[in-house]
């Protein structure tokens, strides 16, 4: 086993803290109000939580994904199913996460762990303006913020808009959206809901309140559950250029 990873797995049961900013990228988190959870069937060993991990990926269609699971070495495996079991693994984790440039972002990373973000490229966005004029018109923007292991992701949620416009400038809000897109993560659950919508600046702005309740296995054979929040922000100009989209 790798040196990295023993030291990991050597701290399982040896806290109860929980530690859930890492399912809601790098920001910082706030207690929010309890969800209705009942854990009693929750998965208890490394074996248990990979298997819920394959079947809620094979449920949710992503094939290739279910592949690149089925790929993971030993350690990999021990290094993800420790990281649903003991909430040391998953604060060490979350604190050791460095940034990155992968592709056209930058990715937050710890060993395996990954955290990132997707928007569409502005020339992938439709210009519905006149030819040579600046007449209002709509458009639709969207964002997603992930977290993944070894290229599969456990977790996204998405911010949608849609908004009038006149040249460059956003003029009039029409609606947003909050969605959840995954979330396969053992003792984790997550919801997103609307916080905001509003024009500033000739820019067009949502904001979604995500809450994540996050779990461990105590010894007691109950589960013990910590509840935290954030605001996921998606900012846009009136040609459809993505302007922010993180964590606040």
């Amino acid at each position: 086993m790798k040196r990295t990873t023993t030291k990991l797995v050597a701290s399982i049961g040896a806290a109860c803290a929980i530690v859930a900013t890492s399912a809601i990228g790098s920001a910082p988190a706030q207690a929010a109000e309890p969800f209705d959870t009942d854990g009693a069937t929750a998965p208890r060993t490394p074996s248990a939580v990979l298997s819920a991990i394959r079947a809620d990926l094979v449920a949710s269609g992503a094939a290739s994904e279910v592949a690149t699971f089925d790929r993971l070495s030993a350690d990999q495996r021990l290094e993800l199913a420790s990281y649903f079991l003991d909430p040391a693994v998953a604060s060490a984790v979350t604190a050791a996460a460095g940034a990155k440039v992968l592709g056209p972002g930058t990715v937050r990373t710890r060993g395996n762990f990954e955290w990132g973000a997707v928007e569409p490229s502005l020339s992938a966005q439709d210009d519905d303006r006149a030819e040579g004029g600046a007449r209002a018109a709509s458009r639709s923007s969207w964002g997603t913020q992930w977290f993944a292991f070894a290229g599969i992701r456990l977790t996204e949620t998405k911010v949608s808009m849609s908004y009038e416009y006149s040249g460059a400038t956003a003029t009039k809000m029409l609606g947003y959206s909050c969605t959840v897109v995954r979330n396969v993560q053992p003792f984790t659950e997550v919801r997103t809901s609307k916080s905001s919508g509003y024009i500033s600046g000739g820019q067009a702005t949502a904001k979604c309140k995500v809450v994540v309740k996050r779990g461990v296995p105590t010894p007691w054979g109950s589960i013990a559950w910590s509840t935290y929040s954030s605001i996921q922000r998606l900012s846009a100009k009136g040609n459809g250029g993505i302007t922010a989209n993180r964590w606040e």
